[in-house]
């Protein structure tokens, strides 16, 4: 009796992916740890937390990608999400003030791609709908929470809009998907 092995063969995407991690870590962490050092030693603003967020962004994105629920929709919701705590971190830390303009534009730009890329490709992204509801969610929360605390802002405007543009999306989501909005939702959640 012979027997076939049916699995393909194991091939790495980057032929030595390994090495170079091990060879990109040293300057990382000699980065990560020398920034905090200088900005303790000069004094001054926070700016090291700055740079270590973009360094945590440089390494996830490029070395050490996800490699569960790796899709298009994901990834765009994990840079939309990282570019805006790294937004509110130079406002809060550098230069405070404008990141009450800044942030909500800039999930408003990343709900409309997010939206785009689910919608011109129902049939597959339907599977990849969580990190957009996720974003979705923050979002509307985001929006009625500034709209609160900044009520008297002259950018309540975005927030508002963030959030409105939230909620038309997540309605048009649900109501394209039909019952399979909720079908996803529960395997999501394993509910019944």
């Amino acid at each position: 009796m012979k027997i076939e092995i049916t699995y393909p063969s194991k091939t790495s995407r980057m032929p030595g992916r390994r090495e170079l991690i091990g060879w990109a870590k040293w300057p990382f962490l000699f980065a990560a740890y020398i920034c905090p050092v200088l900005n303790i030693a000069t004094g001054g603003k926070a700016w090291s937390v700055i740079i270590l967020w973009s360094l945590w962004i440089l390494w996830s994105f490029s070395l050490s990608p996800d490699l569960v629920e790796i899709n298009r929709i994901s990834l765009f919701v994990k840079f939309v999400a990282n570019a805006a705590i790294l937004l509110i971190l130079i406002d809060v830390l550098l230069s405070p003030g404008w990141a009450v303009e800044v942030v909500p534009i800039v999930c408003f730009a990343g709900l409309t791609v997010a939206g785009i890329l689910f919608f011109t490709d129902i049939g597959r992204q339907k599977q990849n709908m969580m990190p957009m509801l996720m974003l979705i969610v923050i979002a509307f929360i985001a929006s009625i929470i500034g709209m609160i605390i900044w009520r008297k802002h002259e950018a309540i405007w975005a927030m508002a809009l963030m959030g409105a543009f939230a909620l038309a999306l997540l309605v048009g989501g649900a109501s394209v998907m039909g019952r399979d909005f909720m079908r996803e939702i529960k395997k999501r959640f394993h509910t019944e």
